[in-house]
């Protein structure tokens, strides 16, 4: 089969969407399939290459304020050949200079937008005429919407999209990684230095969306029950950020550790060393950290955003709508620990990188097909 996906940003860059493009892709090319890789020019990577198997085409960009035009975007696609095509990510250029023009392509076609973070981060009249009204209508156009978690799918159903063509593609994991500690996780837990004989854990950084300063309520709400470690880098300039945590923190006397971004292996070890996980976002596209804890076998409590309502719904974790209700939940969750824990590890076997390449497959078979 000939895959072809236009992705906003691939190698050698990081980050999530690129990472998932990344994982779909060379898993589609080492089952035998070809697959081309679409996105934007990078600073010192040539126009055109092969990586792990993957061929990826860099379009040139030029910038105009805020804005990434592309050029010769359509016209390279144009060109290609391909069995199925991919649109990954919303607002964005990739996908904002390809919906006007879906319906152009004889190909079959999929789109993964990722969430909708402008949506419900940046809300106002324009971000609801785009998604409500123009969004909605261009989607159709596309034989399959793989949604992350059920919430997006639910959210597209409702917007018009078929639901017969809306299937649900979570991210998957490297269980490998997850399956022993990299590290003592005793050792690390003791170098925490925390006065509290449960811990909690949060990586994913201090981004508005994370909302850092929820559990750190959550967790004084716990009244020296239960400490939290926050792991992952600080976005400054919004009352979220490290500063105003760090500060809500001593104000509260509550029992946090900010310890920055680590290194993989740290992270890793601090799920081991960790009670549970937990989660207060108010939007995510999927939250792979969160699933990352549950192959390490800790239990989370989390706030219903990305994944954490589909896996919740299996025992693995509590889902809460309030730091009162996310405190009430730590202080119960010692009781039915182990039992949460072993669901969340059995859980977290589902949503390994093999399935998720698998179902991408079956899904790109069934549109090509029709």
């Amino acid at each position: 089969m000939k895959i072809v996906h236009s992705v906003f940003r691939y190698l050698p860059v990081s980050g999530g969407a690129t990472r998932l493009v990344q994982l779909l892709a060379e898993g589609a090319a080492a089952r035998g399939h070809d697959v081309t890789v679409v996105t934007q020019e990078e600073p010192g990577a040539p126009s055109e290459e092969t990586i792990a198997g993957v061929r990826v085409l860099r379009v040139p960009i030029r910038r105009v304020g805020k804005f990434r035009l592309p050029r010769g975007y359509r016209a390279l696609l144009h060109r290609l050949d391909a069995d199925v095509f991919q649109l990954n990510g919303n607002r964005i250029w990739n996908a904002d200079f390809y919906l006007p023009y879906a319906r152009s392509f004889d190909w079959p076609q999929a789109i993964m937008p990722m969430g909708f973070y402008h949506y419900w981060m940046r809300r106002g009249l324009l971000r609801w005429f785009y998604y409500d009204r123009y969004f909605a209508g261009r989607i159709r156009a596309f034989g399959r919407y793989l949604a992350l978690t059920g919430a997006e799918r639910e959210q597209v159903v409702g917007w018009g999209y078929p639901p017969e063509r809306a299937r649900v593609l979570p991210v998957g994991v490297d269980l490998e990684e997850f399956a022993r500690s990299p590290a003592d996780p005793a050792a690390l837990r003791s170098a925490w230095r925390l006065p509290v004989r449960q811990v909690a854990v949060y990586a994913g950084g201090l981004y508005d969306n994370k909302r850092v300063d929820r559990l750190v309520r959550a967790v004084a709400g716990t009244r020296g029950e239960w400490g939290l470690v926050v792991l992952g880098p600080d976005v400054p300039g919004h009352p979220y950020d490290r500063a105003h945590c760090e500060a809500l923190a001593r104000e509260l006397g509550a029992p946090v550790r900010f310890l920055g971004a680590v290194p993989r292996t740290e992270l890793v070890t601090s799920f081991f060393a960790a009670d549970a996980y937990v989660q207060a976002s108010a939007f995510e596209g999927f939250g792979i950290t969160l699933v990352e804890a549950m192959a390490t076998g800790r239990p989370f409590v989390a706030f219903d955003a990305g994944v954490a309502r589909d896996v919740a719904a299996r025992g693995a974790g509590v889902v809460v709508s309030s730091e009162e209700e996310m405190s009430r939940a730590l202080v119960d969750l010692p009781r039915r620990a182990r039992e949460r824990g072993s669901a969340a590890r059995l859980v977290a076997q589902d949503y390994s990188v093999a399935q998720m390449v698998d179902r991408a497959l079956e899904q790109y078979r069934a549109i090509a097909r029709n």
